[in-house]
């Protein structure tokens, strides 16, 4: 059995996978047994190609016939791993030095965390606030009244952004993004896996709403770090992805808040705000 099992899903991911899994392999450790199992949604850029030409050892590499979606191909390298612990790993990232170690080794140390999360940069090197709190109506009303974006440093209004977050600190946290999120399979095998009626988003907040509903903990290490260029894919179907958006984030109030007369006025306010954002998507 390995002990770390990096899942990636790819689509269309030719430009960005080949140094993603180069800088897995340099992350290994001694005595420490990685592998690499790649989930590929039907890519129609030669991704699928590039991914049979890697030589490497212990990489698994499957390919669907359709674009299920992130969250069904995530399951599916779930099932095909073997490792103690899982890394969710998105194509367009690549780790640095002693990454995976370092959140290995916290791991193993606590029983009372499920989970840990590296800290994001962009390419030029800016940090990425990759660590949010659980949504909630309260949340989606200051985004929407841009009070997040006027005191977005405030725990009043900006709360769910949380930009107010020191990274250069190790800290409990409570949704870091699963671009890069390392969580131990027996919870798991415990909570579930993601849920499948988040198509693209939510699946990770879910996730991690979860792990904390049933007890455990979620640590952001501030000495791993990793490099991710955020929205590699989903750039290239903006409208798209933001109508997926859209559905993901009534799906997820609906499953932990219940249908009522706050969530229908959510459904209007993401509506009338999804059709400006895909109008200026496409000028």
């Amino acid at each position: 059995m390995m002990k770390i099992s990096v899942i990636i899903v790819t689509y269309n991911s030719k430009e960005e996978i080949i140094p993603c899994v180069e800088s897995v392999y340099l992350n290994q450790f001694e005595s420490s047994d990685i592998e690499i199992v790649i989930i590929d949604n039907n890519s129609t850029d030669g991704t699928f190609e590039i991914l049979n030409k890697l030589n490497y050892n212990h990489i698994k590499i499957f390919r669907n016939d359709n674009n299920v979606g992130y969250t069904r191909a995530v399951n599916q390298g779930i099932k095909y791993s073997t490792g103690d612990y899982l890394f969710l790993l998105n194509p367009d990232t690549v780790l640095k030095h002693n990454c995976i170690k370092l959140l290995c080794e916290f791991l193993e140390s606590s029983n009372d965390y499920a989970a840990a999360a590296p800290v994001m940069y962009y390419p030029d090197g800016k940090l990425q606030y990759s660590v949010r709190n659980f949504p909630d109506y309260w949340k989606m009303f200051c985004e929407f009244s841009l009070l997040s974006r006027i005191f977005p440093r405030t725990r009043l209004f900006g709360s769910w952004k949380a930009k107010y977050i020191d990274y250069t600190k190790s800290q409990d946290v409570q949704q870091p993004m699963a671009a890069a999120l390392m969580i131990k399979k027996t919870v798991a095998l415990k909570i579930g896996s993601m849920d499948e009626r988040f198509r693209m988003f939510f699946n990770d907040v879910d996730l991690c709403k979860r792990i904390y509903d049933n007890g455990f903990r979620i640590r952001l290490i501030s000495d791993a770090a990793v490099t991710h260029i955020h929205g590699a894919s989903i750039k290239k179907q903006r409208s798209e992805m933001i109508k997926i958006w859209n559905s993901d984030c009534i799906a997820y109030f609906n499953k932990h808040f219940g249908d009522g007369f706050k969530i229908r006025m959510l459904a209007l306010f993401l509506k009338m705000s999804g059709a400006v954002r895909i109008f200026f998507s496409k000028t």
